[in-house]
């Protein structure tokens, strides 16, 4: 019976790791247009939001922007925005709204389909 429960809690760990997983890098590597048109909404020492819904993460994270750079990565035509020498993932990239409401998804904004993340969050 207690073989039994340690694969049942192994499963259960398997499936919660890889529902987890799922969610990594949704817009991390995107096409060039993606990844220009995403640069367009980043201005320096603007603050944004970095905030992984879908990760389980309960408060954005705020950052200044000191640097900001677009290119391509090693693998196949993907392209990546950084932000302060660091890569991001749009789909967890919240900027400033030019309506003033609350901070957008940099996604959506960029056209790269997101799966679970909030259009506008509250920082």
């Amino acid at each position: 019976m207690l073989k039994f429960f340690k694969i049942i809690l192994l499963a259960i760990t398997i499936i919660s790791f890889s529902t987890q997983m799922a969610y990594a890098d949704q817009c991390s590597y995107v096409d060039k247009e993606q990844a220009l048109k995403a640069a367009t909404f980043l201005k320096l020492n603007q603050l944004i939001y970095l905030f992984c819904e879908p990760c389980g993460e309960t408060t954005p994270q705020p950052v200044t922007i000191r640097s900001i750079s677009v290119g391509t990565v090693d693998y196949e035509n993907y392209w990546q925005v950084s932000i302060n020498n660091q890569g991001v993932d749009l789909a967890y990239t919240y900027v400033p709204s030019s309506l003033g409401q609350k901070p957008i998804n940099l996604a959506a904004l960029a056209d790269c389909p997101a799966q679970d993340v909030s259009p506008f969050i509250n920082p």
